[in-house]
């Protein structure tokens, strides 16, 4: 009798590990479905030295004057939290722009630029561009929520862009260059679009069904983008991770 009873325990509790264990493996399946780019990013093994968040929208007829652009910049500022931060107008016959910039609590610095193109009237095309920049921790690229549900808020669409920076110390060679690219591809499960090679720079375009993010170019998706480049003042080994497209100058 008490083997038996200890011979159904042992199957109760080797059950139970089994299920918590599908349950847990399932559950990582899920959640790792999806990559962002900093998961890209860390595949490379780069030293982190700049990460950038940048969002672009045009706003239509609801938005009449600078005044309704700034209104939206603003309430981006008051979502991060920003209290203090400077603002600055500036016009040209074709061109008014009103630019703010401030620091969040834990260093983040946001940049923001209201704009008419066209005719100062208020009829010409209007913009309004957010940047978000920080080293070290990737703190700027988390407060893409935040920034996203500001713009929601008016019903404004938004290209959102993300991009990291990151160094290698001295000039890497080609094998090492083809194992770094080699290796964010593969964990990010991306495919190759296009690549080219100038002097001492690389470029990289991809897709992962891994990434939300994405850009249609000549019919092709692209969402993950790497450049790498040698500087040889400073004798690093430069690489941008971004999605969908590196849109800083490297």
């Amino acid at each position: 009798m008490k083997k038996t009873l200890f011979v159904l325990i042992a199957l109760v509790l080797a059950a139970a590990i089994i299920g918590t264990t599908y349950y847990i493996n399932n559950s990582r399946s899920a959640e790792t479905g999806k990559i962002s780019i900093s998961d890209a990013f860390k595949s490379s093994g780069a030293k982190m030295v700049i990460n950038e968040l940048y969002f672009f929208s045009r706003a239509d007829k609801s938005m009449k004057n600078l005044d309704d652009l700034t209104a939206v910049c603003e309430d981006v500022f008051k979502s991060l939290e920003i209290a203090n931060y400077s603002k600055n107008s500036a016009s040209t016959d074709t061109l008014i722009k009103r630019e703010l910039s401030g620091t969040t609590k834990d260093g983040v610095k946001i940049s923001a630029m209201a704009s008419i193109v066209g005719n100062k009237s208020g009829d010409g095309d209007k913009y309004i561009t957010i940047d978000a920049t920080e080293t070290v921790n990737g703190s700027a690229l988390r407060l893409r929520d935040k920034i996203e549900g500001v713009f929601g808020k008016y019903g404004l669409k938004t290209v959102v862009n993300s991009c990291i920076t990151g160094t290698y110390e001295g000039n890497l060679q080609d094998s090492q260059l083809e194992n770094i690219c080699r290796k964010i591809l593969d964990d990010s499960d991306a495919k190759k679009v296009d690549s080219t090679r100038q002097e001492n720079i690389i470029s990289v375009s991809a897709f992962s069904p891994m990434i939300e993010d994405k850009l249609s170019i000549d019919g092709k998706n692209i969402n993950l983008s790497l450049a790498i480049r040698y500087n040889k003042i400073e004798n690093k080994t430069y690489l941008w991770v971004a999605t969908p497209v590196v849109n800083t100058e490297y």
